[in-house]
């Protein structure tokens, strides 16, 4: 009986010693592959995501899988506004760059009037100087967007300055501001002198000989009309224009 009693025993607790090893490597599995995840996430391996848990699975292990995915979509997601953010900004900057070497240029050559160069020059760099100041503020946290000052603006001078400063750089597209005198509109004058570089300049990068920018009033709004005599934008590209740099 005391062989019996001692062999029973034995075997007992074999079986309490593989059980608890099959249990306990069962339950410290997603430990292990949470802590791998968080390293990848840590070495920089932003899609890296652990198995979903099931919706009715409300235990710590469940909770700690959905916390990491939830910290690792974050992050992506940061990293990708930051990367929209770097390329949207060094686009804003190229343009009046472009505008400053392009009539500097002109007046070295004696193919512009210096005093209408020097007005261009000093309007770009003016816009260049709030662009520099909108990433300082934001760089510091002072701001988590880009704010608007709104004053009074001629809208027709507007068109005027942004078809003035893509010219010195693409002399051979021929550029047209029409307009219908002065057209006042409250907005922001940095804001509205970038969005029209940036639509002009798209428009020379695509025309084959002229670009017409319009400005004219329609009831209470005034309309800027941006046309070149390119190709166009073909029908299935037409729903992605507004998605950041497609």
């Amino acid at each position: 009986a005391l062989r019996l009693f001692v062999w029973a025993a034995i075997a007992t607790i074999l079986l309490g010693l593989l059980t608890a090893y099959l249990l306990g490597k069962r339950l410290t599995r997603p430990i292990r592959e949470a802590s791998l995840a968080t390293q990848r996430i840590a070495a920089g391996e932003l899609s890296t995501r652990l198995s979903e848990p099931p919706s009715n699975d409300h235990d710590e292990l469940a909770e700690l899988s959905r916390s990491i995915n939830g910290m690792a979509s974050s992050l992506e997601r940061s990293r990708v506004l930051e990367q929209e953010f770097l390329l949207s900004v060094s686009h804003d900057l190229r343009t009046p760059l472009t505008s400053i070497k392009g009539y500097a240029d002109a007046i070295d050559d004696g193919n512009v009037d210096p005093k209408r160069a020097a007005g261009v020059i000093r309007t770009e760099s003016r816009r260049l100087e709030r662009l520099v100041t909108d990433l300082l503020d934001l760089a510091r946290l002072q701001a988590k967007s880009f704010s608007l000052h709104l004053e009074t603006l001629d809208l027709s001078a507007a068109v005027h300055t942004a078809t003035d400063a893509v010219a010195a750089a693409e002399p051979d597209i021929a550029f047209h501001p029409v307009t219908t005198g002065t057209l006042l509109v409250r907005a922001d004058a940095d804001r509205v002198a970038q969005v029209l570089a940036n639509l002009v300049e798209n428009a020379a990068k695509y025309a084959h000989t002229t670009v017409l920018v319009s400005a004219r009033a329609e009831g209470p709004w005034a309309t800027v009309t941006v046309d070149d005599d390119g190709q166009g934008i073909a029908a299935s590209d037409l729903p992605h224009v507004f998605e950041r740099l497609y």
